[in-house]
């Protein structure tokens, strides 16, 4: 990511549009104020920095996959940044709902099941999952297979750092290059499609 500053949105209007014009301002302004506060969250209910960091990842590319699609719509009565955390959340509880099946572990008090069915059912609109499947096909070698065992087959970095022989903190790094490569490749392959 670039250094430049952050631009102000006067609106939540002005930050929708600028997102849905793929602006990189806005995605900064979402990673600096959404993602610090949902660290803190995760870390209170049960998880890690790490895994708020995974589970932001997942939310955000759910909340932008909805967004790209027309799924979610602005409402002026509730902030973007608000209802991207819910997505965040959304994905924190299934993580720790399936945790718990593994473990027999217990959830946080004042866990509330997670209403996922509206998300699943926007994701799995046949147009998208085209275009991100045909977007990770254009990844090569491990980028693929790192992108396909973290947002597919959900495993985690320690769990895919042991398939590659390299570092959690590595695998960390580069599936965030990954992911900003499979992210240009979908816009690419959306915009082709007329999505």
């Amino acid at each position: 990511m670039s250094t430049q500053p952050l631009p102000i949105f006067s609106r939540d209007q002005d930050l929708y549009d600028a997102l849905r014009r793929r602006d990189e301002r806005a995605y900064q302004l979402l990673y600096s104020e959404s993602l610090p506060p949902f660290r803190y969250w995760v870390i209170t209910n049960s998880g890690t920095a790490m895994d708020a960091e995974d589970a932001f990842q997942k939310g955000l590319l759910n909340f932008l996959l909805n967004l790209e699609t027309g799924q979610y719509q602005y409402q002026p009565e509730t902030r973007v940044t608000t209802v991207l955390f819910e997505y965040c959340k959304r994905v924190w509880f299934t993580e720790l709902k399936s945790a718990r099946v593994r473990r027999r572990g217990t959830l946080p008090e004042g866990y509330e099941a997670a209403e996922t069915d509206d998300v699943q059912r926007d994701l799995e609109r046949a147009d998208v999952i085209r275009a991100v499947r045909a977007s990770l096909h254009q990844l090569k070698g491990e980028c693929r297979n790192l992108m396909e065992w973290f947002y597919v087959d959900e495993l985690s970095l320690r769990e895919i750092a042991g398939r590659l022989g390299m570092k959690e903190s590595s695998v960390k790094s580069k599936r965030y290059d990954c992911a900003e490569k499979l992210k240009t490749y979908y816009r690419q392959t959306a915009i082709n499609q007329g999505l």
